[in-house]
């Protein structure tokens, strides 16, 4: 079987599938640990937590092949954006150390 990944719209439709199985195999897997098998419900919660690395690489790769939605910025709103930066970091400032005093 191959997978033609230039069909964005069928790599989204399989990724909403992958997002079901997850959840399904998320389900599964809590009630069989729950009901006493240990070993088995682990293996499941791993395949699911594999579903949910192929669907998220799947959405990103559909995400990247995509038309950008807004046009780049040109000229002087492009600078304006690099001028202000989008988070602040503020350093806290620091405590002069404690000499020992002569007594």
């Amino acid at each position: 079987m191959r997978i033609d990944l230039s069909d964005l719209d069928r790599l989204t439709t399989f990724a909403g599938a992958l997002e079901r199985l997850f959840w399904c195999l998320i389900a599964v897997g809590f009630l069989t640990a729950i009901l006493g098998s240990a070993g088995t419900g682990l293996f499941v919660l791993i395949l699911g937590a594999a579903a949910f690395v192929v669907r998220a690489g799947l959405e990103d790769f559909v995400a990247s092949r995509r038309e950008p939605a807004e046009p780049e910025k040109t000229g002087a709103s492009k600078r304006e954006a690099e001028a202000e930066p989008e988070f602040t970091v503020y350093r806290a400032s620091r405590r002069p150390r404690r000499t020992k005093s002569a007594v």
